[in-house]
């Protein structure tokens, strides 16, 4: 597959979508991804929602990791929420491959505005053989 064929199934996906998030670069072992925070993104404490944040570094994962090899599929994720961004604030997710076997692949994926970083997260995938 292709990294034009995942950026179409990414930008396909009603869930992703929905939160108006936006690919802005797959190659092999990485992919950028964007959204800009609304109000509509906030918690009850009217910081950015924690999930926002996470979907947003998962699709990267998931686009970065099916761009190595389709379909790989979640295996683990955990992370690190280092601060909030602003309403307005246009957030970008990128994962990276740090490691790869035949049938798994570690990423690290940080989420930033601008050059202030905003979480963390490392996530595992299964890769499925053809």
């Amino acid at each position: 597959m292709t990294s034009s064929d995942i950026v179409k199934k990414v930008m396909d996906d009603p869930y992703a979508a929905s939160l108006g998030i936006r690919i802005d670069a797959v190659e092999e072992g990485r992919a950028v991804c964007s959204v800009t925070i609304t109000e509509k993104m906030l918690n009850f404490l009217g910081v950015a929602h924690g999930g926002l944040i996470f979907s947003l570094a998962d699709v990267a994962f998931s686009a970065a990791s099916n761009g190595d090899h389709f379909p790989s599929y979640a295996l683990d994720v955990s992370g690190s929420f280092l601060r909030a961004p602003q309403v307005g604030d246009r957030v970008t997710a990128e994962a990276k491959q740090v490691h790869s076997t035949k049938r798994t692949g570690v990423y690290r994926i940080e989420v930033a505005t601008g050059e202030k970083l905003i979480a963390t997260f490392n996530g595992t995938v299964f890769r499925k053989s053809d």
